[in-house]
């Protein structure tokens, strides 16, 4: 299976938050946790993974839950 990385965050709030509105939503998503725990959050991140077919509707959803917030133009 084909996965994309939809969002990623060094706020674990706000990736148990994502998690929960896509599991809502029926939609799978996975954690890959790239911080360096020995400096206490302050290098990396985590990433949220769906799989590729459900890309649009998950940064929809995130979108919509105001997870995540899109650059706009103006």
């Amino acid at each position: 299976m084909s996965t994309t990385t939809v969002m990623f965050t060094i706020s674990q709030l706000k990736i148990v938050s994502a998690r929960y509105f896509l599991r809502e939503a029926g939609i799978e998503s996975w954690t890959v946790n790239k911080m360096d725990s020995a400096h206490a959050g302050l290098f990396g991140d985590m990433e949220l993974h769906v799989p590729t077919e459900n890309e649009i509707e998950a940064l929809k959803i995130l979108v919509d839950e105001e997870i995540i917030i899109l650059a706009s133009d103006s």
